[in-house]
C-alpha cells in the first residue's frame, strides 16, 4: 500500500490531470464552453414512463411540444401499426415522421447535443441502465450545467433527472450513441448539415410524406441555395 502511494506521489502532474479528466467524463471543445453555462428548456412537456423501455413517452412530449396532441397510448398505437418488429429506435423514428416531422440524427459526442439544447432544441437519446433498470430506455436531453458538469433529462417517472456529464455519457455510450432531433420541417437544427437534413428529408418522402419532404427542401435552400432531394 505505501509503495503504491509513493507511486502515485511520484506520477507527473500532468498525468495526474489526465487521470482527473478521464474521471470526470468528456472534455467538451473550446466551441461548447463558449454557449451558456447553463440552460434548461423547461417547457417541453413530460409523460410518465408508458412502458419499460418509455420510447411513446418520449416521442409523445416531443410531438406536443411541436404542437401535435398526442399521448403515449396513441404513439404506441402507431407503433404497432407503422414498425411491429423494427428495432425500437427505428419505430419510434418511423412514427415521427407518420405526423410530418423530420428525424435528423446527431453525432456520438456530448459537444453536438448541448449545442442543439443551447439553440432550444430537446435531444432524443438512449440510455442504458441509467435508470435504474435493465436494458435501454429512451429520455429527453432538456438541459445542462458547464460548472456542475450536470445533465437534466426527462424519462421514467422523473421529470427532472439529474446525471453527470460522465454518468451520462458512459449509460449513451453503452446504448450505442443513438440521438436525434425531432424537427419540423421548417425548422433546420443549429449549425446544420446539408447531407444529413436532406437524407432525413428523403426518408421523409420514402415513407410517402412528400410534401413534408418538399417543406424540408425549401428550408434547406434557404441555407444552401443548389440543395436537391
Amino acid at each position: 500500500m505505501f509503495q503504491s502511494l509513493r507511486a502515485l506521489r511520484l506520477l507527473p502532474f500532468a498525468v495526474l490531470c489526465l487521470l482527473s479528466a478521464c474521471a470526470s467524463g468528456p472534455q467538451l471543445l473550446p466551441e461548447t464552453a463558449r454557449l451558456p453555462e447553463r440552460v434548461e428548456l423547461a417547457d417541453v412537456p413530460f409523460f410518465q414512463l408508458s412502458d419499460a423501455q418509455g420510447g411513446p413517452s418520449a416521442l409523445a412530449a416531443l410531438l406536443n411540444h411541436h404542437g401535435v396532441i398526442a399521448s403515449p397510448g396513441l404513439v404506441d398505437e402507431r407503433i404497432q401499426q407503422l414498425a411491429k418488429g423494427q428495432s425500437p429506435q427505428a419505430g419510434i423514428e418511423a412514427v415521427a415522421r407518420s405526423y410530418e416531422l423530420l428525424v435528423y440524427p446527431l453525432p456520438g459526442n456530448l459537444d453536438a447535443l448541448m449545442q442543439q439544447v443551447s439553440a432550444g432544441h430537446p435531444v432524443l437519446v438512449m440510455q442504458d441502465r441509467l435508470f435504474g433498470g435493465p436494458g435501454s430506455q429512451f429520455a429527453v436531453l432538456v438541459g445542462y450545467d458547464q460548472r456542475e458538469r450536470t445533465l437534466v433529462l426527462r424519462s421514467g417517472n422523473t421529470r427532472r433527472w439529474y446525471t453527470s456529464f460522465a454518468s451520462f455519457d458512459n449509460a449513451w455510450g453503452e446504448a450505442g450513441r443513438w440521438a436525434v432531433l425531432i424537427q419540423p420541417t421548417n425548422q433546420l437544427p443549429a449549425k446544420p448539415v446539408e447531407h444529413v437534413w436532406l437524407q432525413a428529408a428523403r426518408d421523409l418522402q420514402q415513407q410517402g410524406h412528400g410534401q413534408a419532404a418538399q417543406r424540408a427542401l425549401r428550408a434547406a435552400r434557404q441555407v444552401w441555395s443548389g440543395a436537391a432531394l
